[in-house]
């Protein structure tokens, strides 16, 4: 963990912390085995850009407090996630997390106590466009204060991805070999933007 502050309540903040990142990696790794498999792929495609040290796991823990004006104040402001998978958890208040389809903004269905799990932009492009980051955002509720916790996963900056093929000869090439450092710095230069852009990058023109 690259964090050299921690908070110092609870007292056992980090250690909770650094073990349910280290649960949650195998979960992740998991994940990207079982999805090259759902699509063919031998089980190794995805997750070989993974390394067992090297590989990062951001943590990020949002607050929500109750909003009076839900329809003047967004959680968090539409966008897609520079990672190649998220883990969310949240606490005792559901609701709040919508996607965008077909134009709508949608509530996403989050059954208490259970993992969500959403792909990222980076297994976008892994996957040659057959797993799509959606368009989310959170939003605000009147009466209920809202907690949850967000795990990005990402092979290191260094890393070189390229999009893994059912067939070379026969299938279309959307995306591009991209170094993720160069992927990353593109993303964050351009967000906040009002649509699904930074992803354009990776794409083969």
């Amino acid at each position: 963990m690259g964090l050299h502050v921690w908070p110092q309540k609870p007292n056992n903040f980090r250690q909770a912390i650094e073990q349910y990142v280290k649960e949650s990696r195998k979960v992740f790794n998991d994940l990207l085995e079982a999805l090259a498999e759902s699509f063919s792929l031998e089980r190794h495609v995805f997750v070989q850009y993974f390394h067992h040290k090297d590989s990062e796991v951001n943590v990020r823990v949002n607050y929500y407090p109750p909003c009076p004006r839900p329809d003047l104040a967004l959680g968090i402001t539409p966008h897609t996630d520079a990672s190649a998978l998220t883990l969310l958890m949240e606490f005792d208040t559901t609701g709040g997390l919508q996607v965008l389809r077909d134009r709508k903004w949608v509530a996403v269905p989050w059954p208490r106590d259970t993992l969500l799990v959403n792909v990222g932009d980076i297994l976008e492009i892994m996957s040659n466009g057959r797993l799509k980051s959606p368009w989310h955002r959170v939003v605000t509720q009147i009466d209920a204060e809202r907690f949850s916790i967000a795990l990005f996963y990402n092979p290191p900056s260094r890393t070189e991805i390229e999009p893994a093929r059912i067939n070379a000869t026969m299938e279309r090439e959307v995306y591009k070999k991209v170094a993720l450092r160069d992927y990353l710095q593109h993303f964050y230069k351009i967000s906040p933007t009002s649509e699904k852009q930074a992803i354009d990058f990776a794409k083969v023109q």
